[in-house]
């Protein structure tokens, strides 16, 4: 199958800037079977190539004039022809699987995650149980935050969104990984793409995002809790981090006051 990609980002200050910078973490990190046939990041200004910490390629853009609106674009295709499960990459880690046991940031976990992974911890660790009790992981998930946009931020924790039983794909992510790591299964965030023209996936008009646990003999295994399957070959990652905020697709700083406002539109499409 293969997919378009239209992504813009948008930012609007109030009043003028004299320079801002944005960090843009949206170049694919293609699975085995996937292909990029064509990709394209368009910015203002000056334009920094450089690969952060978790292994992430970001295209930096430095605007040094006087500006008050701001435009990212990306546009893509990509396809799949594979059969794996789940999404397989040739990769070597940069950083080691405990690193992601890290009780940090928006995913942090406390004793609120008991319940869901309450009679787990024996199966997930053994080799041979531990994927099945993540899938279980993820549908007490589903049955506890439903799908519901609009009830947080990209500030919501995780344990928030346990609370409150509702969220986005952001939010169901966080939930997940927090669960994973209170079992010590390492895991992390996840932000990347996936179709968004059929009803019959949660998906925004933003990119995606999902949560990738660290299974022995298997590496890295995506798990997509608000849609309750494991990533395909129309899941492409762009980006990976401890939460949201370290594999954010847009993230900006600037020199003035007032406000600015940020719109995101993204569009998914498989097409022939």
């Amino acid at each position: 199958m293969r997919f378009t990609v239209r992504h813009t980002t948008r930012f609007r200050f109030d009043q003028p800037s004299g320079h801002s910078i944005h960090d843009v973490r949206l170049t694919p990190q293609p699975a085995a079977g996937q292909r990029i046939v064509a990709w394209r990041i368009d910015g203002p200004g000056k334009r920094f190539e450089w690969v952060d910490g978790h292994g992430n390629q970001v295209t930096t853009f430095s605007a040094a004039y006087r500006h008050d609106s701001v435009v990212i674009a990306v546009e893509g295709t990509y396809e799949y022809s594979g059969t794996d499960q789940w999404l397989r990459y040739a990769e070597t880690p940069t950083l080691p699987p405990p690193f992601w046991l890290r009780n940090t940031g928006l995913a942090r976990h406390d004793a609120s995650f008991d319940s869901v992974i309450e009679g787990l911890a024996g199966r997930a660790a053994d080799p041979q149980q531990q994927v099945a009790a993540l899938h279980q992981i993820m549908e007490r998930l589903g049955r506890r935050i439903a799908y519901k946009a609009g009830v947080s931020t990209v500030d919501t924790t995780a344990a928030e969104a346990l609370a409150r039983g509702a969220g986005v794909a952001q939010d169901h992510a966080h939930a997940f990984i927090a669960s994973c790591r209170r079992l010590g299964v390492p895991a992390r965030y996840v932000s990347g793409y996936l179709r968004n023209d059929t009803p019959e996936l949660h998906v925004g008009r933003t990119s995606h995002s999902w949560a990738e646990a660290w299974v022995a003999g298997l590496e890295w295994v995506g798990f997509d809790p608000a849609n309750g399957i494991s990533p395909r070959g129309d899941s492409l990652r762009v980006a990976v981090g401890l939460d949201y905020r370290d594999a954010a697709p847009v993230s900006g700083r600037r020199v003035g006051f007032g406000e600015a406002a940020m719109t995101v539109d993204a569009a998914v499409t498989a097409v022939d």
